[in-house]
């Protein structure tokens, strides 16, 4: 009798321990696989279509092999002031001498969902605009992901998570190895901090 209760005893103890364990396991498995899917490089690029103007170098860039150097980046918006505001700088900077033409500036659209390249072409892209943009103008897409410099692989982190969900306007410097060094989301221009983001930049090519 006592073997038999034994018995019992243990298959169902078994049985139980083997409904447990399996779970555990996938869950386990999944939270692993979920956190290596959402890990973001220390290093990326991207690539994206431009709005095809010879001022854009070319149709479509990828950061790795078109820009030479640390990058000044500026995500915008065809209906923010303030991405007007800091186009606006950047530009009488540029004409006044005070930004080298070898620096490497891009504006990055930030908004497909939302606005369409024609109104970006509109607002940034002729050159009769009053917020004319004569660096390069980026339009990717929502889906968008970046590439890992390290592995040269390309990654699911999506382009806006990999650049700390930039707001409109965000002054961005990008290092010349695909580090995001130095961010700054004011909202209106300001020389002083356009003067910071440049001097990060001189540093970063004394780096390199």
């Amino acid at each position: 009798m006592n073997n038999k209760i034994l018995l019992v005893f243990c298959v169902v103890t078994t049985t139980v321990l083997a409904g447990c364990t399996g779970p555990m396991e996938s869950t386990m498995i999944e939270s692993t696989q979920s956190t290596e899917s959402t890990a973001v490089p220390a290093r990326v690029s991207f690539t994206s279509p431009t709005l095809d103007r010879p001022e854009d170098l070319a149709s479509q860039h990828d950061l790795r092999n078109s820009f030479d150097g640390p990058i000044l980046m500026l995500w915008v918006a065809a209906g923010c002031n303030g991405c007007h505001d800091w186009t606006d700088l950047i530009r009488s900077e540029m004409e006044a001498g005070n930004i080298s033409n070898t620096t490497s500036i891009i504006s990055v659209h930030r908004y497909p969902d939302a606005e369409d390249s024609a109104a970006v072409e509109r607002r940034y892209g002729d050159n009769t605009s009053d917020h004319y943009t004569p660096w390069p103008v980026l339009i990717p897409d929502a889906s968008t992901t970046v590439i890992d410099r390290d592995t040269g692989e390309m990654t699911d982190v999506g382009l806006y998570e990999a650049f700390g969900e930039p707001v409109t306007p965000t002054l961005q410097v990008m290092g010349s190895d695909g580090g995001l060094v130095w961010t700054s989301d004011k909202y209106w221009a300001n020389t002083t901090v356009l003067g910071e983001a440049l001097n990060i930049m001189a540093e970063q090519e004394g780096i390199q």
